[in-house]
């Protein structure tokens, strides 16, 4: 019986995070961060105004709990994604395409944004999250610089250099059709400054080595 009752409290508590997290997510883009309080998250998510308090002592806390919850979330999505395509342009054109579709909703968008938001202890916990994000983009840049199908020279330098495209691009995304211009304008500017090579075919061919 007490195995039963832990369980189901397990489950309340985390059924009682995802309504503070999809609460909090809403709140967040129609107001902004500053302009929010724990009150006004509990309101929508229709709970208590103390009863946040047994879930996040802070504001802060929650935005970090939040911002964490979402770009797990997106990475096993993507680790799912990625797992379909072998050649390394095309894993790159999945990378782009999922980012910005994603991060471009009503998600908190890892990265630079957080920094502003938070505290410095606060976001270089964040930026944990946040490497481990930009490392499935290494890896990606990696195999196609070793495989000849992408050129870089610094692949720190390229990540960083794509990771800024993006969060450019999807900050001014909003709707359904923004979101796919900033797509094709994004994977047409990043597979250039790679040197990617698309074939007639739209099959990625290799790169003659100089």
């Amino acid at each position: 019986m007490a195995r039963l009752v832990g369980g189901s409290l397990a489950t309340h508590r985390e059924h009682t995070r995802a309504q503070l997290f999809d609460a909090f997510g809403r709140l967040l883009y129609e107001r902004g961060y500053d302009d929010l309080t724990l009150a006004d998250v509990a309101r929508e998510a229709e709970l208590a105004r103390t009863a946040i308090y047994n879930y996040f002592p802070d504001k802060e806390s929650l935005l970090v709990a939040y911002a964490t919850h979402e770009t797990e979330k997106f990475v096993s999505r993507l680790d799912e994604a990625l797992r379909s395509v072998d050649n390394p342009v095309d894993q790159l054109r999945t990378y782009l395409r999922l980012h910005l579709e994603y991060f471009s909703g009503n998600h908190l968008p890892p990265g630079p944004t957080l920094r502003v938001l938070l505290p410095e202890a606060a976001a270089e916990r964040m930026m944990e999250h946040v490497r481990l994000l930009e490392s499935r983009l290494y890896d990606i840049i990696r195999r196609g610089r070793d495989r000849s199908y992408l050129r870089a020279d610094d692949i720190d330098a390229t990540v960083a250099m794509v990771a800024a495209c993006i969060g450019r691009a999807g900050s001014d995304a909003s709707s359904a059709s923004a979101i796919r211009e900033a797509v094709d304008s994004t994977e047409e500017f990043v597979l250039r400054a790679v040197d990617a090579r698309i074939g007639p075919d739209g099959v990625p061919r290799k790169i003659t080595r100089r």
